[in-house]
């Protein structure tokens, strides 16, 4: 599906309504500035198209979206789901 702008929506114990909250709960939660930067560079990926980067699909969440996983480092995964009708791209943390 071509999508002009994906919409995104971020899953935390915490409200996080954009990528400068994002941002911040991150370095709040990583001792490592370069592992955000990283971080965040995957989830800039993922806003330009979901479906380019995705490296792993794990299957459907609970609401019957295809969930992806896209690798940060060795140990660190971004989980999203994708639900391509509404244009929404749903990271998942915690």
């Amino acid at each position: 599906m071509v999508c002009k702008e994906w919409k995104l929506r971020i899953m935390f114990s915490k409200r996080i309504s954009n990528l400068d909250e994002l941002a911040d709960y991150l370095l709040d939660s990583f001792a490592s500035d370069k592992l955000v930067m990283l971080i965040l560079d995957k989830v800039l990926l993922l806003l330009d198209n979901p479906f380019k980067y995705s490296r792993e699909k794990l299957g459907k969440d609970k609401h019957g979206n295809s969930m992806f996983s896209i690798e940060v480092t060795g140990d660190i995964r971004i989980l999203y789901s994708v639900d391509p009708e509404k244009l929404y791209s749903f990271h998942l943390g915690d």
